[in-house]
């Protein structure tokens, strides 16, 4: 056999040519025998992974906090619930409203008259936790959303009967931000207790004869939280 003729060159050639592409074929076909049908057919995505499965939990709960309005001492009481995330995150709703109007009397709101100041706010509330199934941790809260505000002028029509009317002399929509850092404590396992600070922030207030950072500042807060954590 002349291995040196043209055309036994070109035969060597070809086949070398073609049998290139064998240990690639035969290592990816190793690969695909590694690989689950089913994996090879399913969407990768940030919230959903085969090696770590988000859990999905549930929380709600009541909540108390105390402030100031202009050195006026204002208590709040309101509400929370949302979904938690592989135990560390927290989408829901919070919202809260002043239970103690009769502390905030305003003078000279309109027209040379007063009024208590009632209202509330509330919105979207996102947390997160470190360290979540310590026994006692860190909640780092935030609430984005808005709220409104009413100056009324109660009057007691006569002393004999409970009824009574009032005039709104102003009110207002506002938007509010409030961040907050929260000691969480796991009491059992389906509840918890939540105590820190956090601050209000509202830009836009517009009342009559009102600072607009009336409700700008910081809140003491109280929670208990119970849900599947």
């Amino acid at each position: 056999m002349d291995f040196k003729s043209p055309d036994m060159k070109k035969a060597i050639f070809i086949f070398l040519l073609m049998a290139l592409p064998i240990p690639f074929i035969m290592g990816q076909t190793d690969s695909t025998k590694a690989v689950s049908p089913k994996s090879m057919g399913e969407i990768k995505t940030l919230f959903n992974r085969d090696d770590h499965p988000i859990k999905v939990g549930f929380v709600v709960g009541p909540d108390a906090a105390f402030t100031q309005f202009k050195g006026r001492d204002v208590f709040l009481l309101g509400m929370s619930m949302g979904v938690i995330l592989d135990h560390f995150f927290t989408v829901g709703l919070a919202g809260y409203g002043i239970i103690n109007p009769g502390n905030l009397w305003y003078d000279n709101i309109k027209d040379g008259k007063g009024g208590y100041l009632y209202g509330g706010y509330g919105g979207l509330k996102l947390e997160f936790r470190v360290l979540p199934k310590s026994p006692v941790h860190l909640n780092f809260p935030i609430l984005i959303g808005g709220g409104g505000l009413v100056y009324n002028d109660w009057k007691w029509q006569n002393n004999n009967d409970n009824n009574h009317s009032g005039e709104s002399l102003d009110w207002d929509g506002f938007f509010v931000v409030e961040p907050g850092v929260m000691m969480e404590l796991n009491l059992l396992k389906f509840m918890r207790l939540d105590v820190g600070v956090s601050y209000r922030y509202t830009p836009d207030l517009n009342l009559m004869n009102t600072s607009s950072g009336l409700i700008n500042n910081f809140n003491a807060n109280i929670g208990l939280r119970f849900g599947k954590f």
